[in-house]
């Protein structure tokens, strides 16, 4: 094997373990929540935002798929037919999306953060149709629209603010770290 594979390789190695790393953490961050109604706020975001950042797409989706495969494992079907079931799958495309604009580049803290908020806004487009669909025809809770902005998102953007700050902020802090350069 020539040094330049052995590089590729040790890479790929490198960063299938930090999408592992990166996908049970947000499966974790489940755990680390304020409880709220009808969808917690978590930790979980935080740790899409770092995936979409430090991945390149295919490890991203595969991260993401780590926390939805868990999730599905410990909850079962009644997981799916949750009103946050919606937002597990928008991790995947807003991790992904956060990396193929990132791209190869290094992007400076305050790019990042504009990332970041475009990744946030993917999470609810996805997330709050979803939830709605759950809550006014699943559960026949029938809520405003007004109501589920917010109680779906309205309640969750100032955590989701210092999430995305704190997200860019290690971004540009880790890569000094010794197991992240390549």
């Amino acid at each position: 094997m020539t040094n330049s594979n052995s590089n590729t390789q040790s890479s790929r190695t490198r960063e299938l373990v930090l999408a592992a790393i990166l996908g049970v953490l947000t499966f974790l961050g489940t755990y680390i929540s304020v409880p709220m109604y009808p969808v917690p706020i978590t930790l979980q975001t935080l740790f899409v935002l770092l995936s979409g950042l430090y991945l390149s797409p295919y490890f991203a989706a595969l991260s993401m798929a780590v926390c939805l495969i868990l999730r599905l494992l410990i909850g079962g079907f009644a997981v799916v037919v949750s009103p946050s079931f919606g937002f597990l799958i928008a991790f995947i495309v807003a991790a992904v999306v956060i990396s193929k604009v990132r791209g190869d580049k290094k992007l400076s803290y305050v790019k990042a953060v504009g990332l970041l908020v475009i990744g946030e806004i993917i999470l609810y487009l996805i997330g709050l149709p979803y939830m709605t669909v759950i809550l006014n025809v699943y559960l026949a809770k029938n809520l405003s629209a007004f109501t589920l902005l917010k109680v779906g998102m309205l309640l969750f953007i100032p955590g989701d603010i210092v999430k995305l700050l704190l997200a860019a902020y290690v971004y540009k802090c880790l890569p000094q770290l010794k197991f992240l350069q390549k």
